[in-house]
């Protein structure tokens, strides 16, 4: 497996898409790339003629082209587009939930977007409803817009929202840089195609790097399943600060299994016995941090393993003493202390190393008094079986 692994590196096609991703693009640096308010409020932007992008109206009214040769509305057609009178837009985001709302003097184009979700709580008839009541003497176009155009889920919207995809975003998108590269600005330039470079690689999967990541993915197979069986996870990348945190406090770890950081003081370690049935050292009664599988919480617990009756009676009577003590819910283990932080471990890993640290720290030094307490009843009350 060395081998075949070592062999991707070697790859030609594979160092051009570590290339390719190493190229500086706004959209990713931003963690943007599959965000909707993110994409609409970036839509919304090259939209308004009035905005700093020096595009003009030429999006917007590339726009109104595609949606009034399909719009529902009456007395519509594609020609309007390029008459229609423009002073006194108004483009809102947002506004009473919806995602884009462009009102002219005559029309407004509401526009729904959905990158990963899809319509859900009548959402869309209310969005048709407001419309109706807000803007009665005005032509209302109603858009769905998806990465490929999908129908809405609501049925009854079918009939009056316009499926709209970003394909044809894309489309519009590279037909500026095609024709109007000679007459904006560089910076806009840039923004347009890392934008495109965004909407093509991450929402429609057909950029040219998608196509190359699939040439390089089914030439190396075995190697890449097995690197992705042993990706880092948030579980894999937290551990090492718990870890390090619980060594700084003096504490000694324990066993470990994925999401869970275990750990007691090097007192206990040499009192009890190593006969427990249920983590992988045998402990028999460890301190464990839960704080991957719920993805909101930390959970922090003390904890009796399943073992002799003996062994655990006495461990129980133990713990009883500490003020921290609370009765246990189960009965095949025993948990004598619990106490729940917010940690969103989804969210945590994309902070910096420093604010990781902080995080991880805080609990460590909130529980240490109960950590302390619990282990020096435990040690003065327990006494081992002859």
């Amino acid at each position: 497996m060395d081998r075949k692994c070592a062999s991707i590196i070697t790859d030609h096609d594979f160092e051009k898409i570590e290339l390719s991703l190493r190229e500086p693009n706004i959209f990713r640096a931003l963690s943007v790339e599959r965000k909707e308010l993110k994409h609409s409020n970036f839509i919304a932007y090259v939209l308004d003629p009035r905005e700093n992008h020096g595009l003009k109206d030429i999006v917007l009214k590339k726009l109104l082209r595609d949606i009034f040769s399909e719009s529902k509305a009456i007395n519509r057609t594609i020609f309007d587009a390029d008459y229609i009178d423009l002073h006194n837009i108004d483009i809102r985001r947002e506004w009473r939930n919806i995602d884009i709302l462009v009102i002219l003097k005559d029309d407004i184009i509401l526009i729904e977007n959905k990158v990963d979700s899809t319509d859900h709580s009548n959402q869309l008839k209310r969005y048709h409803k407001i419309a109706e009541e807000a803007f009665p003497d005005k032509h209302r176009h109603f858009v769905y817009l998806t990465p490929f155009g999908s129908d809405p889920q609501d049925a009854d919207s079918r009939d009056s929202y316009i499926n709209y995809s970003y394909v044809q975003i894309s489309e519009i998108v590279e037909s500026i840089l095609s024709l109007y590269s000679n007459s904006i600005s560089q910076k806009i330039i840039f923004y347009l195609s890392d934008y495109l470079t965004t909407v093509k690689r991450e929402l429609l999967m057909n950029d040219k790097l998608n196509d190359l990541a699939v040439k390089v993915y089914n030439a190396h197979k075995e190697a890449f399943d097995f690197i992705l069986e042993n990706k880092p996870d948030p579980a894999t990348i937290l551990y090492p600060y718990f870890e390090d945190e619980i060594v700084h406090a003096g504490f000694v770890m324990g066993s470990k299994n994925k999401g869970y950081v275990r750990f007691t003081t090097h007192e206990l370690a040499n009192l009890l016995p190593n006969t427990g049935q249920g983590w992988p050292n045998k402990e028999v009664f460890l301190f464990e941090i839960e704080y991957f599988w719920s993805d909101k919480i930390a959970n922090v617990a003390a904890t009796i393993a399943p073992c002799d009756n003996d062994t655990r009676d006495r461990l129980h009577e133990a713990a009883r003493k500490s003020k921290f003590y609370k009765v246990p819910a189960g009965k095949k283990w025993l948990v004598v202390y619990r106490k729940k932080f917010p940690f969103v471990a989804s969210e945590i890993i994309n902070e910096d190393p420093a604010e990781i640290k902080r995080e991880v720290k805080r609990i460590i030094e909130d529980v240490k008094p109960a950590v302390d307490d619990i282990s020096e009843v435990i040690a003065k009350n327990f006494v081992k079986s002859e």
